[in-house]
């Protein structure tokens, strides 16, 4: 009896062990940091070691291989969401505009996939202390499931455009804009390769390019050097 506590003891603590090293690695150590992937992958590594822990028909290192392997598989996915935008809008998904310059987007609240309940929404806009939706310009459903709300439309959210050289096409179609549009604004801005790109964030009808060096660019630089070119 005594063996076996003390290989359960042992798969417990490499168990634990492995699953905090990968959430420190993955820099997920807090709730709010985590993805549905993280969250769908720690029950299966729960799974896994509530499965095997009192169990003695699994070799130690069969139990410490299917746990590497189920770190490896999350880890897969969240890099496949970071770099391709249709594995993040499946595994993730994508911002719902609810209403935009005060009127509802019935397709977007109607669509059966997006299960909205207008009442919480309700009860959720009156918590932030917006007691009408007569008073939002503009209100959008987070990834996470958190409400944004504007009401003066000078206070419109920026958007993401470009995240590490890829282009979030969806963002493009949400402000009104094309590729086309946007690669004028990389040229314009003098950058020669949409890979030295960390972040294009577009707020108040104007881009701003964020590099891969932590640099920049800014509309008001570009006036500036039109200004000293021609003066």
């Amino acid at each position: 009896m005594t063996y076996y506590y003390t290989l359960v003891i042992i798969k417990f603590i490499i168990g634990f062990t492995i699953v905090i090293t990968h959430m420190n690695f993955s820099g997920k150590t807090q709730l709010s940091q985590m993805t549905p992937i993280d969250f769908i992958g720690n029950f299966v590594l729960g799974g896994i070691i509530g499965g095997v822990i009192y169990s003695d028909t699994i070799p130690l290192h069969q139990y410490v291989i299917l746990l590497f392997m189920g770190v490896m598989f999350i880890s897969l996915l969240n890099f496949l969401t970071k770099k391709f935008n249709f594995f993040r809008s499946v595994t993730i998904g994508n911002t719902i505009p609810i209403i935009k310059n005060g009127q509802f987007i019935m397709e977007n609240i109607q669509e059966k996939r997006n299960k909205i309940d207008m009442l919480n929404i309700t009860s959720r806009i009156h918590a932030q202390g917006v007691y009408s939706f007569q008073e939002i310009y503009y209100a959008q459903i987070e990834p996470d499931g958190q409400l944004t709300i504007i009401c003066d439309k000078k206070n419109m959210p920026s958007v993401i455009l470009i995240k590490d050289g890829v282009i979030r096409t969806s963002e493009l179609e949400a402000i009104e804009r094309d590729e086309d549009w946007l690669k004028q604004q990389i040229e314009k801005h003098g950058i020669n390769n949409i890979t030295d790109i960390f972040l294009a964030e577009f707020w108040h009808g104007e881009v701003s390019f964020i590099l891969q060096d932590g640099k920049i660019k800014r509309v008001d630089e570009q006036k500036l050097k039109v200004v000293a070119e021609n003066s």
